[in-house]
């Protein structure tokens, strides 16, 4: 897929249109769940701010497939405008630092019109796991962790380890995997504010040893096994062995 730009008047109206670009590009990328959303978040908000506050005519929106990333280009000729008195990032701009790897801005002034953003974004839902099915025979573990960076890169490493792993990071979509139950989870008790406590009881509930990791102290008897966070792979590991193959 090789770089792709539209330009779209800078009026309300566009908005949808550039949100839509946005979503099909995405889907063609590779992307899907919540990089799709951040993309799309930010990328809807950064046009929001040209669009409504910035006295741009013209906002340009280019997506660049990288190896295993996307560079985004959000540029417009207008200024680069912040609310009267704050020094504070337009909501756009935010969501772009959270979720990309590098930002660069060349801010539109009165003097010199004409405000780019150019944001390197990692596909993650692509990048590390191989998109294609597990071979047949492999345990299925479930990650629940509402950070999807460190989930991710537990994922990839359990995968390499022999196991079939699943990240979700929202414990609605953790409920919703018990309709599968898989042969064990690795649950971060705070996901969803907490929730991912209420969610390991139901899993035990369920038949599905769990593995709790927690940056601070859980109940007792909360789970099978419980690691500190952050928690080395390689102990997640032997917690995932120890009880899915105790006798090994």
């Amino acid at each position: 897929m090789s770089a792709r730009t539209r330009w779209f008047p800078a009026v309300p109206g566009s908005l949808p249109e550039i949100r839509a670009f946005v979503r099909d590009l995405a889907g063609e990328s590779g992307l899907n769940g919540d990089d799709a959303r951040d993309v799309l978040l930010a990328v809807s908000e950064a046009a929001d701010n040209a669009v409504r506050r910035g006295g741009a005519s013209v906002v340009g929106v280019t997506w660049e497939p990288r190896d295993h990333a996307v560079l985004l280009t959000i540029e417009d000729d207008g200024v680069f405008d912040l609310e009267a008195g704050s020094p504070a990032r337009p909501l756009g701009l935010r969501l772009l630092f959270g979720i990309a790897d590098e930002v660069q801005v060349r801010p539109g002034k009165p003097t010199w019109p004409g405000t780019v953003v150019r944001a390197l974004v990692r596909v993650w839902s692509c990048a590390i796991v191989p998109d294609m099915p597990a071979p047949p025979g492999r345990p299925r573990v479930l990650l629940v962790d509402g950070d999807r960076f460190s989930g991710q890169a537990l994922a990839a490493f359990l995968h390499a380890e022999g196991y079939d792993a699943t990240l979700v990071t929202t414990i609605e979509a953790a409920d919703a995997a018990l309709r599968n139950p898989p042969a064990l989870a690795v649950v971060d008790l705070l996901t969803s504010h907490g929730e991912g406590t209420r969610f390991a009881a139901v899993a035990r509930a369920f038949g599905v040893p769990v593995v709790a990791v927690s940056a601070i102290a859980p109940a007792a008897h909360v789970a099978d096994a419980c690691l500190p966070k952050p928690a080395h792979p390689l102990r997640v590991l032997a917690a995932v062995r120890d009880l899915l193959s105790p006798d090994s």
